[in-house]
């Protein structure tokens, strides 16, 4: 059990800006840009790069997140200057994507070896020691990250981003520019999605071409979980959304390592991580009807002569 707990830990909380920054493109702006997938790579192999030619940590997750904001930016002026949709200058950027990963790593896959990271000073300790200090690290990173988002969404640029979501035109007579409002939000969105692949990559050891694969889809289910459990809504909706974000993505990842425990291959996890997403659309789209149901089971039971009364009523009026 805290092997399970370790290492959803581990494998979870490098993901939270990745899926924070999914969740600002599918709920906020309501559209999906693939261009994640590649930026996810991109950041971990950009930080792989760096650091085998001996650049800082800082400087190295810094270029991640710089060159994975550029592509969301990429995105945005195809979509703008072709008047493709989203979704479609996503997928091109993310095919095009590819081949320059594997440009950046050189190779399918790099190890990083002993080259400093975040986490080389924890090499000579004690594994549960060093498992719990690295879900420290990771946290730290993660808690500054989303309370950044959180600041952002409340002040006037986080506002303005929120409302060209809700109603674009309305935005629009309000003095809001929608083209910058989509820039800002895939920019933030992709680097959010270099931060993690930066983070994942020191945290695992080793770069590979293929690790984005899947992820706006993984982020899009990861977004669903956690939203059955802190529905975002009300005067606490930043909050929410943050807490939503947090829980999806754990949750996820606890579905996957499960799964990896109970003795299911890593080729399985593509599989698994769809099922995980059809299970995700339906209980969003099934839980609350059943919940609105049984609470009317429920008032019936309590109260059946005021039920019986109100279903006669309506058979009337019909």
């Amino acid at each position: 059990m805290r092997y399970l707990l370790t290492d959803t830990l581990i494998a979870g909380l490098p993901l939270l800006p990745v899926v924070m920054g999914i969740y600002l493109v599918v709920r906020i702006r309501q559209d999906f840009d693939l261009t994640v997938d590649g930026s996810f790579t991109l950041g971990g192999a950009l930080t792989a790069l760096l650091l085998g030619h001996g650049v800082g940590v800082p400087l190295a997750m810094l270029a991640a997140v710089a060159g994975a904001a550029v592509a969301g930016l990429v995105t945005t002026g195809l979509h703008l200057a072709l008047r493709i949709p989203v979704i479609l200058a996503g997928l091109v950027m993310s095919i095009g994507m590819t081949t320059l990963n594997l440009r950046v790593l050189g190779r399918p896959s790099i190890s990083l070896g002993d080259g400093g990271t975040l986490f080389s000073g924890l090499a000579g300790l004690a594994p549960g020691v060093r498992d719990w200090l690295t879900i420290a690290i990771l946290a730290a990173f993660a808690s500054v990250f989303l309370a950044a988002v959180g600041y952002l969404l409340l002040t006037e640029i986080g506002l303005a981003l929120r409302a060209t979501g809700v109603n674009a035109r309305m935005a629009r007579a309000q003095g809001v520019d929608d083209r910058r409002s989509l820039a800002l939000c895939l920019a933030l969105a992709n680097a959010s999605a270099g931060l993690s692949g930066a983070l994942t990559v020191q945290s695992q050891g080793f770069a590979d071409s293929a690790t984005g694969t899947g992820t706006l889809l993984a982020g899009v289910g990861a977004v669903m979980l956690g939203e059955l459990i802190a529905r975002p809504g009300g005067a606490s909706r930043v909050g929410r959304v943050l807490v939503a974000v947090a829980v999806g993505t754990l949750l996820y990842r606890l579905v996957l390592v499960g799964a990896l425990r109970a003795g299911l291959q890593a080729t399985d996890l593509a599989g698994i991580t769809a099922l995980t997403l059809v299970a995700a659309v339906a209980l969003n789209r099934y839980l609350p009807e059943l919940g609105r149901s049984l609470g009317r089971v429920g008032t019936a039971a309590r109260h059946p002569r005021g039920a019986l009364e109100a279903s006669a009523t309506a058979k009337e009026a019909g």
